[in-house]
């Protein structure tokens, strides 16, 4: 088995109507990787669990706003569906506040024209939060 195969890594899933999101992160480094987007269609799932395999993913990190309810339904919808294949696997679903990115990665993104570029930089910005508030987790229990 190579070394990349051995990494555990983490995927970040954005969820919307039409496009899912997604990004990906090794579990001992800082650095976010946009895989773009795939679509939510009939074949979601079956995408999802070749992502899940190719990229070796232990923790799956979904955005979940604060104050929308009918969209958190849809997400826990969605994350119980994806119990589904990935249930004989030791794999992790965590949710994140997803509030504000789009501000951000527009900010970053501020020559651009708004577009798939800008939700791939919102899926990595929200995946480093995640990453840094662990990072900050574990340096707070040395």
């Amino acid at each position: 088995m190579n070394y990349y195969r051995q990494q555990k890594n983490i995927l970040w899933i954005d969820r919307w109507s039409k496009y899912i999101w997604l990004a990906y992160v090794q579990q001992n480094t800082k650095i976010t990787f946009p895989i773009w987007y795939i679509l939510n269609d009939k074949m979601t799932y079956f995408n999802i669990a070749d992502l899940i395999a190719r990229y070796n993913i232990k923790t799956i990190v979904i955005w979940r706003p604060r104050t929308q309810k009918d969209v958190q339904e849809k997400i826990q919808e969605f994350i119980k569906s994806l119990n589904y294949i990935i249930e004989h696997d030791e794999i992790k679903i965590e949710t994140i506040n997803e509030d504000y990115t789009s501000v951000q990665s527009w900010e970053i993104m501020s020559n651009f024209k708004k577009n798939a570029a800008e939700d791939t930089i919102s899926a990595m910005l929200i995946l480093e939060r995640w990453k840094d508030s662990k990072w900050e987790s574990i340096d707070e229990s040395k």
